[in-house]
């Protein structure tokens, strides 16, 4: 078996592989110091390698390999020789687990994500105009962090362009449960000739059709509250919501409806 060749004339590319054949992870080694010093370490400490050194060991005579190849060996001495090249085999260390680098920063990006939502708000805002002259005589304005109830007063028009505008940001929820009127404000907004109720109206980026998810009509409606609405939106996303006065608005009056409802996180979002 020839010698091994000299550390300090290997290539670097023949230290990477003699160190590989020992089990050492070289991934880590910047200088060439630090691989000549481990494979040094490895030689002196550690068993030889079964495996051939294709790049580390220079190549054998031919008439020596035509010699090896007539020479018959016991075979006991064959099975002394794997014997040993399997013990050999057991004693070489495994090579270290790298560290699961990928699933760290998918993790650390979910936790910042899950931060950021928590800190963003729901924001509900209506400006209330004067008609038909359009002057902006007042605003609501409200915002609700995941976590808390929401609750707005939308007040009442018959004009498209008054609905509220509700954003829901990224990795927030919201859910509206109920909605109700005032049953005095209401009472007064039925004597009008001609008024009939109102209807909760919604709309959004999908379908920016007005449409009713609630009436509450003079002549059918048995209660001033609407519970079980079950409307779920999540963000990032925008909807307006609208209280339009079916009829009797030619006074001016209007009636509010309030809707009622809470601000999560979007759980599906961090799975």
């Amino acid at each position: 078996m020839p010698d091994l060749p000299d550390i300090s004339s290997m290539k670097l590319s023949e230290l990477k592989s003699e160190l590989k054949s020992y089990g050492i992870d070289s991934s880590t080694f910047a200088e060439k110091s630090e691989f000549t010093t481990a494979l040094q370490n490895a030689r002196s400490t550690m068993p030889r390698p079964t495996t051939t050194y294709r790049e580390v060991e220079q190549p054998k005579p031919e008439r020596e390999e035509k010699k090896s190849s007539f020479s018959k060996e016991p075979s006991s001495s064959s099975s002394q020789r794997s014997s040993g090249n399997s013990s050999s085999s057991s004693r070489r260390p495994a090579p270290p687990t790298p560290a699961p680098a990928a699933a760290t920063a998918s993790t650390n990006h979910v936790n910042i994500k899950k931060l950021t939502a928590m800190r963003s708000p729901v924001t509900a805002f209506q400006q209330i105009k004067e008609h038909p002259s359009q002057n902006i005589i007042g605003e609501r304005n409200s915002s609700f962090l995941p976590g808390s109830p929401f609750s707005f007063s939308l007040h009442g028009s018959v004009q498209e362009s008054d609905s509220a505008i509700i954003r829901i940001p990224d990795g927030v929820c919201l859910k509206i449960n109920c909605a109700s009127v005032s049953r005095k404000e209401m009472d007064e907004y039925l004597k009008q000739k001609g008024s009939i109720g109102v209807s909760l109206r919604l709309s959004s980026e999908e379908n920016p059709e007005m449409l009713p998810i609630w009436t509450f009509a003079r002549d059918r409606s048995s209660g001033y509250t609407m519970s079980g609405l079950g409307l779920r939106v999540c963000g990032p996303r925008t909807v307006r919501l609208l209280a339009f006065m079916e009829m009797g608005f030619r006074s001016g009056q209007s009636v509010d409806v309030h809707v009622f409802g809470s601000v999560s996180l979007n759980k599906d979002a961090f799975d």
